[in-house]
């Protein structure tokens, strides 16, 4: 038994797991310690009115993200791989571009439309001047992005995980710190927006210092200069249905709160928002799996598509049980925990944590789902599915939310949802593994 755990940790996978586990212990333990700071310093109404500026944000990141992450990441290790120093440049020049076309198309239009779009959703327009800044903010992070994805694909985890957890440190600080000098929520939409300059400045200092090491990398001018060589169809073509899929997936995530803003009241945004943030913390372990899954299983599927079934099932079937284990505990201490953090004001939230807790088990065992997608190169099932979960959710609560509680009608249909879409998808991925062994 032991040799068998020395001979699993030498695996360069799970070493990679491992470091990045690391980096996501800090990224939760800091992501709890502004959750719970900010809940208290802005109680529940103003509270559910940040968790309404994120999520109106969140909207507004569906429709700018053109799949230029997903492929860069998935384009560049390849071409990193071969040595490819004119197909690296190209690849990290696409993602510069089609990041500014997107800042430049739905960006830009979306600050100047999000206090009349809040208005129309939230009827609260002020939400918008908020999320302005926000989405400013969300516009210096190009270049972080940029070298977030080349610390990936050039394997300098050690060096990406540090960076990660800086970066989540300073965002749940700066917002903290302008809040308790007395600027509320806008001490914490001016917080992102100085973390997010911070960051912009830093990415230059170090991305400048990488390609002084790494003869394949291009400098930013060269990046900057290269803009109209490259082939922007033959990229966009490759990562479209990656995109639209992951958009989806995003969308699915807003919708709660976005049903709540139209239909709740602020209150039970943050009541929500609490129960929802707190259920999230055990699934968040298992995120680096899955982010690692990405190159694991075309590699599995290199092999043969029996490796790729076991290491899919199994991964899978592990990653549901660790849910399990890490859901247990939460439950039982959910009401000591909420009261003891987030105070009083906060005991509805815990009625909300029982029934999401169903969510976070089923999030365990929808961990290699993109990834085998992906590597299946069947994207349009994952995104017709997607479809079908949104309308679903959708239908149930705009037929029940006028009957019964709109707070209870939202968890329950995406308690639904969830069921209905994990069990059409194992279906579905068991008969393309038996139409693929015949």
């Amino acid at each position: 038994m032991i040799q068998r755990f020395k001979d699993l940790i030498k695996i360069s996978f799970v070493q990679d797991v491992g470091i990045l586990e690391i980096g996501k212990f800090f990224f939760i333990f800091f992501g709890i310690i502004g959750s719970v700071v900010l809940a208290r310093l802005l109680h529940p109404e103003l509270y559910g009115v940040y968790g309404l500026i994120f999520a109106f944000v969140g909207l507004v990141g569906v429709f700018m993200s053109w799949g230029g992450n997903y492929t860069s990441l998935t384009l560049l290790s390849e071409a990193y791989a071969k040595k490819d120093k004119q197909e690296v440049k190209n690849i990290l020049t696409y993602f510069v571009k089609i990041t500014f076309l997107a800042i430049g198309i739905i960006g830009i239009l979306s600050v100047f439309l999000a206090p009349f779009l809040t208005d129309l959703l939230y009827n609260n327009n002020q939400i918008g001047y908020y999320a302005r800044i926000i989405l400013l903010a969300g516009f210096l992070t190009t270049i972080y992005s940029l070298l977030v994805i080349i610390l990936q694909v050039t394997r300098k985890i050690k060096q990406l995980t540090i960076l990660e957890s800086f970066n989540k440190f300073i965002y749940t600080l700066l917002p903290i710190i302008f809040v308790l000098l007395g600027f509320g929520l806008t001490g914490v939409v001016w917080g992102h927006f100085v973390s997010a300059f911070i960051f912009l400045v830093l990415a230059i200092f170090i991305y400048s210092f990488l390609i002084k090491k790494d003869e394949f990398l291009p400098s930013l001018s060269q990046i900057f200069l290269n803009f109209r060589k490259i082939d922007f169809k033959k990229y966009f073509n490759f990562g479209f249905l990656i995109a639209i899929d992951k958009n989806l997936g995003s969308l699915i995530s807003f919708l709660p709160i976005i049903f709540l803003g139209i239909f709740a009241s602020v209150q039970d945004v943050g009541y929500f928002k609490i129960a929802f943030a707190y259920m999230t913390i055990p699934i968040m372990v298992l995120n680096p799996i899955s982010r690692l899954l990405t190159v694991q299983l075309p590699k599995s599927k290199s092999y043969n598509l029996q490796i790729l079934k076991e290491h899919f099932y199994k991964t899978t079937l592990y990653s549901g049980l660790i849910s399990i284990l890490l859901v247990v505990p939460f439950i039982f201490l959910a009401p000591f925990l909420i009261k003891l953090f987030y105070g009083v004001e906060y005991i509805p939230s815990i009625q909300l944590v029982y029934y999401m807790a169903i969510l976070t088990v089923f999030s365990g065992f929808e961990v290699g789902l993109g990834p085998f997608y992906r590597t299946m190169n069947r994207m349009k099932i994952s995104i017709v599915v997607n479809i079908c979960h949104i309308a679903l959710m959708a239908s149930l609560i705009f037929i029940f939310v006028r009957i019964y509680n709109s707070l209870m009608i939202v968890i329950l249909s995406m308690i639904i949802c969830n069921t209905f879409s994990l069990a059409l998808q194992f279906y579905i991925i068991r008969n393309i593994f038996k139409k693929c062994k015949e």
